[in-house]
């Protein structure tokens, strides 16, 4: 429920009133001595957008003054039936609520690259100790969400200096983010408080997040859905922040270790898997707003695109969004052809293991490290984890499954084949698995 104060010169009065009986709003009205009035009257949340289409069709909103606070309780006559009226429309804010919002979320830039530098940091350590508890507290701390809706916001509110401040601030941000986890890792690294020789691919954490796959990229769109609609309801944005940032903060934090472990296609994969998870969140939340009837003004209003945007700031807004697409295709070629290339392994991989030799093997996992866009001289990293239920070697299984992806693939590549033990003992009533950890590695002479 909304709470409105229109302050009104006295020879809008009419106009004003008129448009409120219209719609069966109760309202109270007080003259005052300056020849204007002032209008109190509530309105259920989804009423509010009618309401200020009105007073703008009618030319009012150059002529009023509005303020909109949060209802606690209504009676009035007629408040009931026209919360009746509007239940069963979505409570979502009206563009100058949302606009409102938007712009009372922004962080001041102090703290909004102070708040990213620590959550990056957190995160990072959270990486190299395999404690998802630690990365989960980096998210909760990071301020991206506010940034990361402000673009598509800006773009269909027609506020455009809103709309650069907010992609600017994303890169700045995300590279701030990547230096930090850099030095970081470097300083941890070259201090002995990790073991100089550890290798980023096979800490857990890290190893799945040095590449953009199919099913991070619809988790990060999905961020940006429930993003949208959580900034446009009265829902609470404090979990949609968190999981916002779970698509950002782990990535970059990657990107900079793997920059301080010197692995270049590492780095290029994890930065890859942040580009596309943070495209992904702002166009997610875009068509979200477009869905929900967010309409660009200058469509609603029969203008042109050109025309809504301040002839200042043209140049800055045609960049950022040749950019942005520029961006958006690039990744989508890349990510594409190392979707291509994880499903290419995964085949291999199932096809490989259902050869009766190795009928006592089970797949536990295959993990993909980016491996570019073709045959490179630097070989893509593949990691496949498989339970064995005795200790057979199978040493000839990483050549085969090598030879098997590059042939299919047609890119060099590296593979790893961890083993688990596992076995299960059978008694009357009861039964018992055990695992064996670590797992024991076996590589691809090819990669050694």
């Amino acid at each position: 429920m909304r709470e409105f104060h229109v302050h009104t010169p006295d020879d809008e009065r009419e106009a004003v009133a008129s448009i409120l009986d219209e719609y069966d709003v109760d309202y109270t009205v007080v003259s005052e001595d300056a020849g204007s009035a002032l209008f109190f009257f509530p309105l259920p949340t989804a009423m509010v957008e009618p309401i200020l289409d009105e007073f703008r069709d009618s030319g009012l909103d150059a002529e009023v003054d509005t303020v909109s606070t949060k209802a606690e309780l209504v009676e009035t006559p007629n408040f009931t039936e026209l919360r009746q009226r509007y239940s069963g429309s979505v409570q979502k804010l009206s563009k100058a609520e949302l606009h409102a919002k938007i712009r009372e979320m922004q962080w001041p830039y102090q703290l909004y690259y102070l708040g990213t530098l620590l959550s990056v940091i957190a995160a990072a350590a959270g990486l190299l100790l395999d404690q998802p508890a630690l990365i989960i507290g980096s998210m909760i701390i990071a301020p991206q969400v506010s940034s990361a809706l402000a673009a598509p916001a800006g773009v269909l509110l027609g506020d455009w200096e809103l709309f650069v401040d907010s992609v600017r601030e994303q890169g700045l941000g995300l590279g701030v983010a990547i230096l930090a986890a850099a030095l970081f890792g470097w300083v941890v690294r070259w201090t002995g408080v990790v073991p100089p020789g550890l290798s980023i691919l096979h800490v857990e954490l890290v190893g799945v997040r040095l590449a953009p796959t199919a099913l991070s990229t619809l988790g990060a769109i999905i961020a940006g859905i429930v993003g949208a609609f959580g900034y446009t309801t009265e829902q609470s944005t404090t979990i949609i922040g968190v999981m916002i940032a779970a698509a950002i903060i782990p990535a970059a934090a990657a990107t900079g270790l793997a920059i301080a472990w010197a692995t270049p296609l590492l780095a290029v994969g994890a930065f890859l898997l942040l580009l596309v998870n943070i495209l992904a969140i702002n166009i997610g939340a875009l068509v979200t707003l477009l869905g929900m009837g967010y309409a660009p003004r200058w469509a609603e209003e029969d203008g042109s695109f050109r025309e809504s945007i301040p002839s200042g700031r043209r140049t800055a807004v045609y960049g950022t969004l040749a950019i942005l697409l520029l961006a958006t295709v690039g990744t989508g070629v890349l990510t594409g052809t190392n979707v291509a290339f994880s499903r290419t392994t995964n085949r291999n991989v199932e096809t490989t293991l259902d050869r009766p030799a190795y009928s006592n093997l089970s797949l536990s996992g295959v993990q993909t490290a980016y491996g570019g866009m073709g045959w490179r001289s630097t070989p893509a990293n593949v990691t496949v984890v498989v339970s064995r239920s005795s200790n057979t070697a199978y040493s000839d299984l990483p050549t085969l499954l090598e030879r098997q992806i590059e042939r299919d693939a047609n890119r060099n590549v590296h593979v790893t084949v961890e083993f688990t033990e596992s076995g299960t003992a059978n008694a009357r009533n009861t039964s018992n698995t055990y695992r064996s950890f670590p797992h024991p590695r076996v590589s691809s002479p090819h990669g050694a």
